[in-house]
């Protein structure tokens, strides 16, 4: 069954929403209360909302109308939300969606900020416009089409991330992935100032760039607009400028804080430091504890950009660390003149010991037989 909620919008600048495994479906409407219309397995539903000054929460998780806690909690199990569509003023700037395993759609949007968190299920934005964008996902994918923004973050770990018709602008643009696949197109040809990288999956870009150092590119021409960093493990990246779509909508919501420009420099300047990077740093750590060959490890830092001359470094420093624990890693004290003197720890008694066969020693050789006695001494003896 279908039951209609309805909250009060009077002064409400943030909204927050939260749910289990349902579908929810966010609609833009020109003026009003916030409505939510849920779809439940029972009649007594209710959702709990909280508001605090200009910020309401939502919670649609599984939840009935009455009021003592201990009974309330055994009649929770039995009401199921499997879908909310939820009516929102344009009053509204401010979206932070939350979800376990259900889908996520909303469209039309002009915010100050947008925040999704989904984990399993499918997110889809569309025509949605905010000065700052953040989305986390597990494993579900992202639609993000003819939408904008002045700073976003996509952060996913086996999902794949598909942003379409972001015009050329001055932005800020932070993409991560594990094993999904991200593939990014603008409906022009943009000037960015970029850090790409993938340890074993491919880069493909058909925007003409030039590699300065490292993971470190630019655009051939103009003083770059947009600061991009692009990063996966296994998951293949691409930059693409064939959209031919809707257009996307203008940001007009600003967001406080310091503007993108004043932070450009300082970040473009970080890419310069080696063992900052994640990426960089997890190699070098896992070669150090011992679980990466240095060929491995070689290989890896070289698929980042760096040159022998640097991963020589980087792995001499950490050979001459990991040399320097492992007298006291290895569970033995050294005396003064670096010489071994007592083992610390104990041999763990479940550890069975064996000889080594025993080899049966080699047989003796037979002695020479004596020479015969001359016949000069036989001849004496005779006489």
């Amino acid at each position: 069954m279908e039951k209609k909620f309805e909250f009060d919008s009077a002064g409400i600048e943030a909204l927050k929403v939260s749910a289990a495994s349902a579908d929810i479906q966010v609609e833009l409407v020109e003026q009003g209360n916030i409505v939510a219309f849920v779809s439940v397995s029972t009649n007594d539903y209710v959702p709990e909302a909280d508001r605090s000054g200009s910020k309401l929460h939502i919670r649609f998780q599984r939840s009935v109308n009455i009021s003592i806690p201990f009974i309330k909690n055994l009649f929770d199990v039995q009401a199921k939300v499997e879908n909310i569509r939820l009516q929102v003023p344009r009053n509204i700037l401010e979206l932070d969606l939350n979800n376990a395993s259900g889908d996520i759609r909303l469209a039309d949007f002009e915010l100050r900020m947008l925040k999704v968190n989904n984990v399993s299920g499918d997110t889809m934005i569309e025509s949605c416009s905010a000065s700052e964008f953040n989305l986390n996902t597990v494993s579900g994918d992202l639609s993000f089409i003819a939408s904008n923004y002045r700073r976003g973050k996509f952060n996913s770990v086996s999902g794949d991330l598909t942003i379409k018709g972001l015009p050329p602008m001055e932005r800020e643009t932070s993409i991560s992935s594990v094993s999904g696949d991200v593939y990014v197109s603008y409906s022009g040809e943009p000037k960015v100032d970029a850090a790409i990288s993938s340890v074993s999956g491919d880069i493909n870009s058909d925007i003409k760039l030039i590699k300065v150092e490292k993971k470190h590119y630019r655009t051939s021409e103009g003083q770059p607009q947009e600061y991009l960093k692009m990063s996966s493990v296994s998951g293949d990246l691409v930059i693409s400028t064939a959209y031919g779509g809707k257009p996307a909508k203008e940001v007009k919501q600003k967001a406080d804080g310091e503007p993108v420009a004043a932070k450009k420099t300082e970040r473009v300047s970080s890419i310069d430091e080696n063992l900052q990077d994640r990426e960089t740093s997890k190699i070098v750590r896992l070669y150090e504890e011992g679980k990466l060959t240095r060929d491995y490890a070689f290989e890896m830092l070289s698929i980042l950009g760096y040159s022998s001359v640097e991963i020589e470094d980087m792995l001499r420093v950490d050979e001459e660390a990991r040399r320097a624990r492992k007298p006291e890693e290895s569970g033995y004290e050294e005396s003064e003149d670096g010489k071994i003197i007592e083992a610390v720890e104990e041999i763990d008694d479940k550890i069975e010991w064996h000889e080594p066969p025993r080899v049966p020693p080699s047989p003796e050789p037979p002695e020479p037989p004596e020479p015969p006695e001359s016949l000069e001494k036989k001849e004496g003896d005779e006489k």
